[in-house]
């Protein structure tokens, strides 16, 4: 799907916005596994520890807690060989966080897991021999930029995130493909108040 394919219309999404659900995505880990588990479907752990590279038994007590929390969701019983593997998957998607509900205390520890993820992401991409730092094919990139918008510029760059987040969104594991992972930060920064000047005695 390409950026310009994706609809600019309001998308329906599953809230994230009870407390709780927030104080359990603190953790990058279970962010990863969140997204991991909204991107390929409905998967037992085994299949959801191959992507994030991690051991299987590693993810059970972030699953259950995922669960308690009603951010993943057990949907069948499947028989496996000689073995029933239990399948896993979101409420809904896409799930968003409900920024109007959500505590600003919750919020900055969530960002703060989103950027500690950002940085494993990053440093993760330097040692691939697959990385691409330039042209169109470039999949490792860090910046920064900052600027003064009016009303209608920052519509307009609210919009284009919001395209690109479902342009990734929309991406399944398969021939061709490769993981992309994109983190982003957007806020407005007033000046910062200067420590008032202590008088001379």
């Amino acid at each position: 799907m390409k950026l310009k394919q994706v609809r600019k219309q309001r998308i329906a999404y599953t809230p994230i916005d009870r407390p709780a659900q927030l104080r359990a995505l603190a953790s990058p880990l279970r962010q990863e596994l969140l997204d991991v588990l909204e991107s390929i479907g409905p998967c037992g752990i085994a299949e959801l520890a191959t992507p994030l590279g991690r051991a299987a038994d590693a993810l059970y007590f972030h699953i259950r807690l995922l669960q308690k929390v009603g951010l993943v969701v057990e949907v069948e019983q499947r028989r496996v060989g000689r073995h029933t593997i239990t399948i896993y998957d979101v409420p809904g998607r896409p799930l968003r966080i409900d920024r109007a509900k959500a505590r600003p205390t919750d919020l900055q520890a969530v960002v703060a897991g989103i950027l500690r993820l950002a940085m494993r992401d990053h440093r993760r991409g330097l040692t691939d021999p697959a990385t691409i730092t330039t042209g169109k094919a470039r999949n490792h990139w860090g910046g920064r930029a900052r600027g003064w918008l009016d009303a209608g510029q920052l519509a307009t760059a609210n919009d284009l995130l919001e395209r690109l987040v479902a342009l990734l969104r929309s991406g399944r594991p398969g021939p061709g493909r490769k993981p992309i992972a994109l983190s982003w930060v957007l806020a407005s920064t007033p000046p910062r108040r200067r420590a008032p000047q202590q008088k001379q005695p």
